[in-house]
């Protein structure tokens, strides 16, 4: 399966941060991201190759992710790199969660794969919780829940969608009361994620920082 977005810059940023978005994207052209999703065998074990490509003024950014299903998704694999505009690698990073020096939570993977792989969830009111990887030194934890479910318009069309709301937890920073950490809740960067109704649950629109709090705030919406 493939499926491509539109990305643009968010019109509004809600935090100061570094990376501004209409900084990375030109406004007289349009930009995509895609995503592929494919099966393969290896070794006689089934994998799952989710990979993505982000285009950007200066260049584009590829993401390999192989994640295996022995009782719930795992990453195993992520290869990185960045391309400028002429097509010289200018950066390349391969992790191999399998093999990693540092004890990573089962549940943690690469954090912009996020909004590409929560599409499985269970649609319900339960707040769960899954792990961002950002680098071996920096892993967080991250929320997510169902909002409300309505009706949006994208390049592609018309869909009914899932909203769904992820937020990072500050304890990973400063531990809190768990009272200051509900008030402290709508003040959170959050990410918006929706999700088509239908079964196959694909990304519609996303909208928030495509990383870690921090990195340039963007919007996806489905083209095809």
């Amino acid at each position: 399966e493939t499926c491509t977005w539109k990305i643009t810059p968010r019109a509004k940023r809600s935090f100061n941060t570094v990376l501004d978005a209409h900084a990375l994207f030109d406004a007289s052209r349009t930009y995509h991201c895609r995503s592929t999703v494919r099966v393969e065998k290896t070794n006689g074990a089934t994998q799952y190759v989710f990979e993505t490509e982000q285009e950007l003024r200066g260049g584009v950014l590829r993401d390999r992710l192989t994640c295996e299903a022995p009782d719930g998704l795992r990453a195993i694999k992520l290869e990185r790199s960045v391309h400028d505009d002429k097509g010289h690698e200018s950066r390349r990073e391969i992790v191999d969660f399998a093999r990693s020096v540092a004890p990573l939570p089962t549940d943690s993977f690469p954090d912009v794969s996020l909004p590409f792989l929560l599409r499985g969830q269970a649609y319900d009111r339960e707040r769960r919780s899954v792990h961002a990887w950002i680098s071996d030194r920096m892993v967080a934890r991250v929320y997510y829940e169902l909002d409300t479910r309505r009706t949006v318009t994208v390049p592609a069309g018309r869909f009914e969608v899932y909203e769904v709301v992820m937020y990072p937890d500050l304890n990973d920073w400063v531990k809190m009361p768990r009272v200051l950490s509900e008030l402290s809740k709508p003040f959170l960067p959050k990410y918006h994620l929706s999700y088509e109704t239908a079964d196959a649950h694909r990304l519609v629109r996303f909208e928030g920082p495509l990383g870690p709090p921090g990195a340039p705030e963007v919007v996806l919406e489905l083209l095809r």
